[in-house]
């Protein structure tokens, strides 16, 4: 059965006072809207959610919003096991006419902006004596669509971090913008950064291959460098590894798969986690 459907169409469909209605914008669709939907829908079934249109979210959220279209969050909801039926709503102010066409049993409002709320309900039971307007709390800390945004604009706050050889790590990686991993690569010689890199998307190569290749025409002698590496090397990047005199190896965070660093201690390289500030590279 098609979910997504039509105000003309969903009044033949669901039987008058039986229904429970909830509308809301669902960008970027995550834990807070599931659980906040499913708690509707054991108010009773079947569960209408209606979705605001592009036009109206963008009034009322900013002109950057939504991230994700009408259409395509319609369908994020319909995918729902506990959702019945979706609609666009098209403008706010027609509440009221989905309202008289739906007469649902209950209507169900987030609690939150609860002054104007109140005096909404207060309209709604004047106009549909039989509805029952209910408040729904989001109960999950932290899990809302502004939230996310704001955590992908988030930048990090280089200044606090002390050790040169993280904070170069970090600054390729966040950077770099490969869709192959946000990984990056360094050398040292004597302490000293004599070679960077990050995965490159467009030769498919990783960042500890860059490096190497970097190194290779800038003529530095390979067999006294240390490779740092954000993450353990995997077992693509071991074996050209083992192609080179390099032999110690460090890596900031362990990834879970071991199978390059497996590679690389069995044919006698070094390799183990680099601790900021206490790791010497110089010796």
């Amino acid at each position: 059965m098609n979910k997504l459907t039509r105000l003309s169409e969903i009044r033949k469909i669901i039987r008058p006072h039986c229904a429970t209605l909830v509308g809301g914008v669902f960008d970027l669709f995550h834990i807070g809207h599931l659980r906040y939907l499913r708690e509707c829908s054991d108010h009773g079934r079947p569960l209408v959610v209606i979705v605001q249109s592009d036009k109206t979210t963008r009034c009322r959220k900013g002109f950057n919003r939504p991230i994700i279209s009408q259409r395509r969050r319609a369908e994020i909801i319909a995918s729902l096991e506990f959702v019945d039926h979706v609609l666009i709503l098209d403008k706010p102010s027609h509440y009221s006419k989905y309202l008289a066409a739906i007469r649902p049993k209950t209507f169900v409002f987030s609690k939150e902006n609860m002054r104007y709320r109140k005096y909404r309900k207060m309209l709604i039971q004047k106009e549909f004596l039989r509805v029952n307007v209910v408040f729904i709390p989001k109960r999950v800390r932290g899990a809302s669509t502004s939230h996310i945004i704001q955590k992908i604009h988030a930048q990090r706050d280089y200044d606090k971090i002390k050790d040169k050889i993280v904070k170069k790590l970090y600054l390729l990686a966040d950077k770099n913008p490969s869709r192959i991993g946000k990984i990056s690569a360094i050398l040292t010689l004597n302490g000293k950064i004599v070679a960077e890199s990050s995965n490159n998307d467009k030769k498919e190569t990783h960042a500890e291959t860059m490096v190497i290749d970097l190194a290779r025409r800038g003529k530095i002698p390979l067999e006294s460098v240390k490779l740092v590496v954000l993450i353990p090397p995997c077992i693509m990047c071991a074996n050209v590894i083992l192609k080179t005199p390099i032999r110690q190896i460090f890596y900031l965070h362990p990834y879970g798969n071991d199978d390059g660093v497996t590679l690389l201690r069995k044919h006698g390289i070094h390799v183990q986690k680099y601790i900021p500030n206490k790791t010497n590279l110089k010796k």
